[in-house]
């Protein structure tokens, strides 16, 4: 009798939302997610997404019923990626977490997360439109290869005998590194008219997570899946391991059950 892999499960948003809509798929997803050969982890993509949802107290209950794990927001460097079984590590500014820790002790998992959504607010700044539109633009002027190197400028070095600039991945921290890519391959196919959507930070925040996790099945929306985004990405990463993705939640409910027998 072969052994079960685990596998190990983040979903975009959009699916998520889907368990609170029909009780019917919830109550499959349940089912197959009680397996101990299935992990579901829940994306600080998802959080920033949902803090602007309504019913945020039933889809805590969801959460807290189908979540194993929380993914906390990326950092900006380090050679590693945590995740937790706390959902406060989702709060992104220090002082407020250790707050939120003294106002939630003795409370269970669905009421920190609702209080956590309750007290909670996020919307992009300016700044990242424009920072988008201007990436977008360069890109499409200066290429892909261009602006990876003015990304990653302190890391490249001549080649011997040659003018020629290498970046060497293995001298930047594997969590810049993958962001960084994430986001390049974003501006790439971006048509050179696209408005910047603010949706893209969360959908572009659990892409980043589930590749610097060991998450090995990502549902997302078909829109990446067309684009290609996450194997454009990982074609650019040495070693890099590629979750396998798809963008129909009951394909993904037959493989879990098929895996869990």
């Amino acid at each position: 009798m072969s052994i079960a892999k685990m596998k190990r499960v983040i979903m975009d948003t959009n699916y998520w939302i889907a368990l609170k809509k029909n009780p019917d798929l919830f109550k499959e997803f349940y089912e197959v997610c009680s397996s101990n050969n299935v992990k579901v982890y829940f994306s600080y993509g998802n959080f920033i997404d949902l803090v602007k949802a309504e019913e945020q107290d039933l889809m805590s209950k969801i959460i807290a019923a189908i979540a194993d794990y929380c993914l906390p927001p990326t950092p900006t460097s380090g050679n590693e990626y945590r995740i937790s079984d706390n959902p406060l590590s989702l709060i992104p500014d220090d002082d407020f977490r250790r707050f939120a820790v003294q106002q939630t002790q003795g409370i269970g998992m669905v009421e920190t997360l609702q209080y956590i959504f309750r007290s909670s607010n996020w919307e992009p700044v300016d700044e990242f439109y424009n920072g988008i539109e201007e990436y977008r633009d360069l890109i499409h002027e200066y290429g892909y290869e261009n602006l990876k190197g003015l990304a990653f400028k302190d890391h490249l070095e001549k080649q011997e005998d040659s003018e020629k600039l290498v970046l060497h991945q293995h001298e930047l921290d594997i969590v810049k590194y993958v962001k960084g890519e994430v986001y390049l391959q974003r501006f790439q196919v971006m048509d050179s008219n696209e408005k910047p959507d603010a949706n893209d930070i969360a959908d572009l925040e659990i892409c980043t997570q589930a590749l610097l996790s060991d998450c090995n099945m990502l549902l997302l929306e078909s829109k990446w899946i067309n684009l290609e985004l996450i194997d454009r990405v990982v074609e650019n990463i040495e070693e890099g391991i590629k979750p396998e993705t798809f963008d129909d939640f009951d394909r993904v409910i037959s493989e879990l059950k098929t895996e869990s027998m």
